[in-house]
């Protein structure tokens, strides 16, 4: 996740059309933000930053100059007040964690029976403990 990090900075820094972030608010009062990206860009300028980039970094580390490396990493990988208003938004409208619950099928006199449960922390463990009952 850190390298793709530094390689979004990378492009973002390079050319700031490449990749836009634009802020605004919903009817409802709340931020939000929408990221775009110019495609026909990305294969000539996107290419050319991270080759830039990559080409730097390999000289560092050929050279065993760890400082110089770390330092240019670095300052690619720090968060700027843009992405950090961005994190808040992400944040701030994040929506509960999915819960995944399977039923169960189970074979009763030659019958078929589907059981379904709630959907609830407690129905996965009732799912889950009725699948391995003998």
């Amino acid at each position: 996740m850190w390298a793709s990090w530094v390689i979004f900075e990378v492009v973002r820094q390079y050319d700031s059309s490449l990749v836009k972030i634009e802020f605004s608010v919903t009817d409802d009062g709340k931020d939000t933000f929408s990221l775009s990206i110019d495609r026909a860009k990305l294969r000539t300028v996107g290419f050319k930053a991270i080759d830039e980039f990559l080409h730097k970094l390999h000289v560092y580390k050929s050279i065993g100059d760890f400082e110089t490396a770390e330092k240019f990493f670095a300052q690619y990988s720090a968060v700027d007040e843009t992405m950090l208003k961005v994190r808040e938004i992400v944040i701030a409208r994040r929506n509960p964690r999915r819960l995944e619950l399977q039923p169960n099928v189970f074979l009763k006199d030659e019958k078929v029976i589907y059981k379904g449960y709630e959907v609830s922390h407690s129905g996965i463990v009732q799912s889950y403990l009725e699948r391995w009952e003998p």
